[in-house]
């Protein structure tokens, strides 16, 4: 099943779109524990969080990515536009 946005499945969301909504979900889940007193439900509060931290910086590279693809190469053409890198782009191979 894909999920993320490509040629193959242009309806898919991209991969920090899908990031964000994860971090949503976890944040949710930490609101309902967040006032349980266990040591249990503090363990798992704490590596939801760290869990979320490591999703923003995924966030942060895929951003990155976008950016120095943009800057270098061009605009994104979608879906089903012309790759930016790899195999059907421009000069992949030359």
């Amino acid at each position: 099943m894909a999920i993320l946005m490509s040629a193959e499945n242009p309806t898919g969301a991209k991969l920090e779109e899908h990031l964000r909504d994860l971090i949503g979900e976890i944040e949710a889940k930490c609101a309902k524990i967040a006032d349980d007193p266990r040591n249990v439900a503090k363990d798992v509060h704490r590596n939801n969080r760290d869990i979320i931290a490591r999703l923003r910086d995924c966030v942060t590279l895929q951003e990155h990515s976008q950016r120095i693809l943009a800057e270098t190469v061009g605009p994104d053409q979608g879906p089903t536009g012309t790759p930016r890198i790899g195999k059907g782009s421009p000069g992949f191979g030359a």
